[in-house]
C-alpha cells in the first residue's frame, strides 16, 4: 500500500521506515529526564504537604527540589529528543527540541574523528561529518545507541571519505 507524499509521488510504507535511529545512550538522557519529573514531583508534593502543616512552605528542600525538577526536565527532553534517523539514501538529523532536517549522504564531504576531553581525564570520542561548504551535519559519540551500524553505513555508502577519517584515525 502506498501513500501520497507532499510532492504528489508516492512512497511506500516500506521504504518509509528507516533502517536504524542513532540516539544517546539512555543513561545519558531517559534517567535525566526521570530523575527531573520524580525531583519536581516529590519537590510539589512537598511544599503542599509542608504548607498545609505551617503557614510557611517550612523550609528549602521543596524549592530545591522543586528547581532541580525544572532544570532536569528541560535538559532530559533535549537530550531524549537528539537523534538521527537513517534511511537507505538519507538521514534525518534531530539536535534537541530542534527541527528534523533531512539529508543526503552523497553531500557529505568530510569525515573526522574528534576527541574531547572532560576535566576528569575521560575522552569522549565522536565521528563528525561535514558538507562541502563544512557546515557540521551531524555529531555521534561512539557512546551512542546505533553508533557502529551508523558508521558501517557511512563506511558503505561514503567509501572514499571514510577511508580518509580512518587513516587519519583518533587524534591525540
Amino acid at each position: 500500500m502506498s501513500e501520497i507524499n507532499t510532492w504528489g509521488g508516492t512512497v511506500t510504507k516500506g521504504a518509509a521506515k528507516p533502517l536504524f535511529i542513532v540516539r544517546r545512550s539512555w543513561a545519558g538522557s531517559t534517567l535525566i529526564l526521570w530523575l527531573g519529573l520524580g525531583a519536581f514531583v516529590l519537590g510539589a508534593l512537598g511544599a503542599v504537604v509542608q504548607s498545609s502543616v505551617s503557614s510557611d512552605l517550612g523550609g528549602p528542600i521543596p524549592g530545591m527540589l522543586i528547581g532541580a525538577g525544572i532544570v532536569g526536565l528541560p535538559i532530559g527532553a533535549i537530550l531524549c529528543g537528539s537523534r538521527i534517523t537513517v534511511y537507505d539514501e538519507l538521514y534525518d538529523v534531530r539536535r534537541g527540541w530542534g527541527r528534523k532536517r533531512r539529508r543526503d549522504v552523497t553531500a557529505l564531504e568530510t569525515l573526522r574523528f574528534e576527541k574531547q576531553r572532560s576535566g576528569n581525564g575521560i575522552a569522549f570520542i565522536s565521528v563528525v561529518g561535514w558538507d562541502a561548504n563544512r557546515k557540521q551535519q551531524f555529531r555521534v559519540y561512539t557512546t551512542n545507541r546505533g553508533f557502529d551500524e551508523f558508521t558501517a553505513w557511512l563506511a558503505q555508502h561514503r567509501p572514499e571519505q571514510w577511508a580518509k577519517c580512518e587513516a587519519l584515525g583518533i587524534p591525540d
